[in-house]
């Protein structure tokens, strides 16, 4: 007797035609692989609409089209994809312009993934709550724990970053730190900064004479603060004129600088500093932020 023939799912047979299209792709069969890909999203696979949107993105067999892209990676999103919701986060918070409602979308879905144990979500928030970015408050307790957490787990980035961020802190800070994190699932997030008062006020090494005076040898050894994006090296100076005029108060005593973005030929940064502590780094950011500024404080490598 010959045995039943099991009938494939309906899973099988989507999976199935993901890797059709994508053959179609290899074979220089584009328009028939999106028809398909489109076809398979319809019937409720998440991972067609992803790579629906890596083809627009990517530019694909034609010219790359952002919004179209934009607009799948969502689908694939609401429907389940992890690879389209943690690509669409990085391009929403990395690529948008700094808009606020796309960074406060692109904070939502890593939220949700940390909660769910992803590590590139949690490392990614680690560093955005360590330096204040995202319209945050510099919260370096929260941010330390998540990137531990991702380090703990293997995750290479996290490991490379963790050791740096530990030497910043206190033990007590550190011991907060790693209770956030082993509780996240149920301690969650908050835009309020955990522990602030247990953050390390531990000096580095600043020169006798009177630090606004002198330029630091090199800033990637100093605490310092970044104030704005990126950006040409006109408007880089006005910003710096402008803070100099209003917050005299918060960066008056330090010295600043307009130099070259790494990696970004013609892109202007404003650095100030050095600044003798993460405490008082926190501190002018904060001062800062609520005057509208963006302010990262950045630690020493």
């Amino acid at each position: 007797m010959s045995g039943l023939q099991e009938t494939p799912s309906e899973d099988d047979r989507l999976g199935d035609g993901i890797r059709n299209a994508l053959e179609l792709i290899r074979e220089d069969q584009v328009s028939a692989a999106i028809d398909m890909l489109r076809r398979l999203g319809e019937l409720g696979n998440a991972e067609a609409f992803f790579h629906l949107a890596e083809i627009h993105r990517i530019g694909v067999g034609r010219e790359p089209a952002p919004k179209i892209a934009l607009m799948y990676y969502r689908l694939g999103a609401q429907m389940g994809s992890k690879q389209a919701a943690l690509n669409l986060a990085n391009i929403l918070f990395f690529e948008g312009d700094r808009d606020e409602a796309l960074v406060q979308e692109a904070m939502a879905i890593w939220q949700q993934y940390a909660l769910l144990g992803d590590v590139e979500a949690m490392y990614l928030l680690g560093m955005v709550y360590w330096n204040g970015e995202g319209g945050l408050v510099p919260d370096p307790i929260r941010g330390y724990g998540l990137v531990w957490r991702a380090a703990g787990a293997g995750y290479d980035p996290a490991t490379e970053t963790e050791p740096a961020m530990q030497q910043q802190l206190k033990p007590e800070a550190i011991q907060a730190a790693h209770d956030y994190a082993g509780d996240l699932e149920v301690k969650g997030f908050d835009r309020k900064p955990l522990d602030l008062h247990l953050v390390t006020d531990a000096e580095i090494d600043l020169p006798d004479d009177d630090p606004a005076s002198l330029k630091p040898e090199n800033w990637e050894a100093v605490w310092r603060l970044e104030v704005g994006f990126a950006m040409g090296e006109e408007d880089t100076r006005l910003l710096e004129t402008e803070i100099l005029a209003k917050k005299a108060d918060t960066v008056g005593d330090l010295y600043h600088e307009v130099i070259e973005a790494p990696n970004r030929p013609g892109l202007y940064r404003l650095l100030f500093g050095p600044v003798g502590t993460m405490q008082d780094a926190v501190r002018r950011c904060v001062s800062l932020k609520r005057s509208g500024y963006d302010c990262f404080a950045k630690p020493p490598r």
